[in-house]
């Protein structure tokens, strides 16, 4: 039988290395055409409302051991269960669909620019599908895996790209009018769904007094890591950011002994793309627990082939269709993201509350 518990250390690196990660690639760029210098502005106020959903669930985790689908089913019936499972294992796959196409495009463009990108991107799905047929155990152990990774290529990349920093670029500060900043802090979103991935681990590990700061501060920090991501890559380009995509594969292109030894920061690059990987893999998984809890069965590879095959048939579909996706995926996106991100984590007290009411009723009858 497939476990799907997690220790709070690994819930603390998904929330921040895994989550960091897939906003690195486009991220940067979309922001920095929306918001020119002023980039790192949404992904701070993004970074404050994502942790604050996560806490919000943390919160409800030190209150009862309970999941989000067993309170929905001590509130309101397993019919209402069972509709919030099959919408959520839908939100993760439409979740995943953006960040697969990009990792797509990136792989293409940084790796094997030669290849077909296509041909470059389907031994993914020999992963997902592998990795999708595990529970969240599984992400959670590979989760710490990929923290070192991410933590040394990080380090590296930074190191490498600050010598060629101007930080005049990102002068004046607070430049850039509001509204245009918090267009771009709707339009990316999206990309800060670390509530509806707590909303799945709650009631998957042993709650422990603090851990909701720790969890919540774990999220914050990711959110400062894509920060600092977009202040350096903005310092590096100026204005021409908007034209750089994968900007975590450029921002060390211009370091003085690359003319020398070679393009190093490409090795960094690449096994930082294995951490993205698993990322991406995350929804696949998530989704695949999901449908576990619809359809009330023991877990079942069958899961995993079917959600790897639509995802498969969308990457068939949308090949060459990266503007596209981008465009309208994102708008869909962004109010998919507000309902099970921030909304949802309001529906789980509401369900606490009201099975409290409903136990507190029934142990009353039963004294009576």
């Amino acid at each position: 039988m497939i476990k799907n518990e997690l220790t709070v250390r690994q819930i603390c690196v998904i929330m921040c290395a895994l989550s960091a990660s897939l906003k690195l690639m486009i991220c940067p760029t979309a922001l920095a055409a929306a918001c020119a210098n002023g980039l790192w502005l949404p992904v701070v106020v993004n970074s404050a409302l994502s942790s604050g959903a996560v806490f919000v669930v943390c919160l409800l985790c030190s209150r009862t051991p309970k999941g989000f689908f067993a309170l929905l089913s001590s509130a309101f019936g397993k019919v209402a269960m069972r509709v919030a499972a099959g919408l959520f294992a839908l939100y993760f796959v439409l979740s995943a669909v953006i960040p697969m196409t990009e990792q797509q495009t990136m792989v293409h463009e940084v790796f094997y620019d030669t290849i077909p990108s296509i041909l470059t991107f389907l031994p993914f799905f020999l992963l997902s599908l592998y990795a999708g047929a595990k529970g969240l155990t599984n992400a959670g152990r590979t989760a710490e895996i990929c923290l070192p990774v991410f933590a040394v290529c990080m380090l590296f990349l930074v190191v490498m790209s600050l010598s060629e920093c101007d930080f005049a670029n990102l002068l004046p500060v607070f430049g850039r009018p509001a509204a245009r900043v918090m267009a771009g802090g709707a339009s990316s979103l999206f990309r800060f769904d670390e509530g509806a991935l707590m909303l799945i681990f709650s009631g998957k590990f042993r709650y422990r007094r603090g851990d909701a700061a720790k969890i919540a501060a774990s999220t914050a920090a990711g959110g400062l890591i894509v920060a600092a991501v977009c202040v350096i890559f903005y310092a590096v380009y100026g204005a021409l950011a908007p034209t750089q995509y994968f900007a975590i594969s450029k921002i060390a292109l211009f370091f003085p002994a690359i003319n020398l030894i070679g393009r190093t920061d490409i090795i960094a690059v690449y096994a930082l793309d294995m951490v993205m990987i698993f990322a991406l893999v995350l929804r696949v998984q998530a989704a695949s627990y999901c449908l576990r809890v619809l359809f009330d069965k023991a877990y079942m590879p069958a899961f995993s082939v079917g959600i790897n095959a639509v995802l498969l048939t969308v990457t068939l579909l949308l090949n060459n269709k990266f503007a596209d996706v981008q465009r309208v995926g994102g708008a869909v996106m962004c109010v998919a993201a507000a309902i099970f991100s921030y909304v949802m984590p309001l529906v789980a007290w509401l369900a606490h509350s009201v099975g409290a009411m409903r136990a507190k009723r029934e142990g009353s009858r039963e004294k009576i």
